[in-house]
């Protein structure tokens, strides 16, 4: 399991090939961006302000449907778990 920290302002996280991740962020990095790819088993843990943190998911399984218009629509599933 990997664990990585944010302690300031950042623009973006990228996880690839990953299974096991906990990412923490600062009160500073709560407008970034994570992208990822290949992974599986990942959390954001977001500061609550009292020095705990809530943790989130962040979805692996994805729905995929054909528009009318003939493009791809994608959407996570959400986790009722």
């Amino acid at each position: 399991m990997a664990n990585e920290q944010v302690l300031g302002k950042v623009p973006t996280i990228s996880v690839d090939k990953t299974d096991g991740c906990q990412i923490y962020l600062s009160p500073e990095a709560l407008d970034v961006e994570i992208v990822s790819s290949k992974s599986s088993e990942m959390n954001v843990l977001v500061p609550k302000g009292n020095g705990d943190y809530t943790e989130w998911p962040v979805p692996e399984q994805f729905k995929t449907v054909v528009n009318k218009s003939g493009g791809l629509s994608t959407s996570p599933v959400e986790s009722k778990g």
